[in-house]
């Protein structure tokens, strides 16, 4: 690929932004209500075939759902309009997906409807059937609006992998530089009492930084993914050090360091090196170009690794932070397993009574003890029914017992192992992630907050998988190089699939 040739298009980043800057301006104007705008965007995604304008409607939907309150103000009329966004989605393009084969890149991932099954039945015995099938068809439709998304932007050849980028950058020039911009505003980016309270927040959470998202939790597991996508992007297609993504990168770990959360920094150090270890170890990448960003992210690594341990006072915050002691003068003193994960012990704890109570087929989808015999008095508590659960493992336990366990684990493998051979690295990366980030806090199925955004990114990475495999393809039956970030150049058609062209 020639040096000046660009990787994305400016042009398209541009207007994007001014779009959803329109489109926060008009929620913001109108208490939220100005949502309505994203339809004519979805209409001329259908309309003119344009599969990156549709990943731009659904990923607009995933960012706003988690956006600052201040920025971009959510009612009634937000909640059921982005839920009728996934469902018009996701219909329209189950119906699309029947004219051709489904991507083999995506195969893997729909195994999680074996998971879903098995809950679609055992939720019929759980605390709250209600709620349950309510929370799983929610799942289920938003699931299916990213999934079509993906295989969209699969299967057209007329989609280019520079306007793929600059939708993702949209979205991640938001969330990060945006956020950064916000660190001298706290009133703004910083979360306040009243916040914390109506979320139902401890009072420790108060002050932290949230950036253009809602809450912390909200932004850590955001910026990871994308950084990952953007590390895995650059590293398996783009080849190259571009200065807008290493910026993006840059700022990545100074957001999570902002929020204080552990789960977010714990996740980001996991995609960077999940990451890199996939890279080190993958097939078809050039050797001098892997030779190259290893030794840089190497080095990279091991200056960070002395500027955070060469001293005992950054080494003191280093463990202040992991341990999650505040106040100017904390001191560490208790370094057992245990106080690393005591903020999450309770809700194991509990989850695991909870557990004992139904081990074999669980206690039903996304709901608590609490809602046992609840009942049901309006419509908003069907829509928001939050609950907060700890980590994946005993939550699931809880959720679906010793069959749903197996059928999710069965799922997270397939998964895995699916995308690896078929060399989705940077939708594998993400999906890591996402496994990752639910060691801290269970928003795996949570796809109308947190758990959407992080889904959303999963199925960009695919995305951008599929047209490098594709861009990789051409470029073999052309007889050249392949080219990372744009299609080979047409030429005279080959003789034959092993033959070079034929000069004309």
């Amino acid at each position: 690929m020639r040096k000046t040739e660009a990787v994305y298009s400016v042009k398209w980043l541009v207007w994007g932004l001014i779009g959803f800057g329109v489109l926060c301006a008009s929620m913001k104007a109108t208490g939220g209500a100005g949502f309505l705008l994203i339809f004519p965007f979805l209409l001329a995604a259908f309309v003119k075939n344009r599969s990156e304008l549709l990943l731009y409607a659904i990923l607009a939907t995933a960012v706003l759902t988690v956006t600052n309150g201040f920025i971009a103000p959510k009612d009634n009329v937000y909640s059921i309009s982005a839920r009728l966004v996934y469902g018009i989605a996701s219909g329209v393009l189950i119906l699309q997906s029947t004219a051709h084969k489904i991507p083999k890149i995506l195969a893997p991932i729909l195994s999680i409807f074996l998971y879903v099954g098995f809950q679609a039945l055992a939720s019929s015995q759980g605390w709250q059937p209600l709620i349950s099938y309510l929370k799983l068809f929610l799942f289920v439709i938003v699931f299916l609006a990213f999934w079509g998304v993906a295989c969209t932007a699969c299967v057209d050849r007329q989609v280019r992998p520079q306007t793929l980028r600059s939708v993702v950058l949209v979205f991640a020039c938001f969330l990060i530089l945006g956020s950064l911009a916000l660190i001298p505003f706290p009133g703004i980016g910083k979360i306040g009492a009243a916040q914390a309270l109506e979320q139902g927040l401890d009072v420790e959470s108060v002050g932290l930084f949230m950036g253009v998202t809602f809450q912390p939790q909200a932004l850590g597991p955001a910026v990871s993914v994308i950084a990952t996508v953007l590390l895995a992007d650059l590293l398996f297609s783009i080849r190259r050090w571009e200065p807008l993504y290493l910026t993006l990168l840059v700022a990545a770990p100074v957001l999570v360091y902002y929020t204080s959360s552990r789960t977010a920094m714990g996740t980001w150090l996991a995609g960077m090196s999940f990451t890199t270890f996939v890279f080190m170890c993958a097939n078809g990448v050039g050797s001098r170009w892997k030779g190259r960003a290893l030794g840089t992210l190497f080095i990279a690594g091991m200056i960070c690794g002395v500027a955070l341990f060469a001293t005992p006072e950054m080494r003191d915050k280093v463990l202040a932070f992991a341990f999650k002691v505040r106040g100017e003068d904390a001191v560490v003193t208790d370094t057992s397993f245990s106080a690393l994960t005591s903020s999450r012990q309770g809700l194991m704890d509990v989850s695991m009574a909870n557990f004992a109570d139904s081990p074999l087929i669980g206690n039903g989808f996304q709901v608590s003890k609490q809602m046992e015999g609840l009942e049901i008095q309006s419509w908003t508590q069907l829509l928001s029914a939050p609950i907060e659960k700890g980590v994946w493992v005993t939550a699931v336990l809880e959720e679906g017992g010793i069959l749903g366990m197996f059928f999710f684990v069965f799922f997270l493998l397939v998964s895995f192992y699916g995308l690896l051979t078929r060399r989705a690295y940077i939708g594998a990366s993400a999906f890591f992630v996402l496994t990752i980030a639910n060691l801290g806090e269970f928003t795996f199925f949570s796809m109308s907050s947190i758990g959407g955004i992080v889904w959303a990114f999963v199925f960009t990475g695919l995305a951008l998988d599929a047209q490098r495999l594709r861009a990789a393809r051409q470029a073999r039956l052309w007889g050249r190089a392949a080219m990372p970030g744009a299609y080979p150049l047409p030429g005279p058609m080959p003789a034959g699939p092993y033959r070079r062209p034929i000069q004309p």
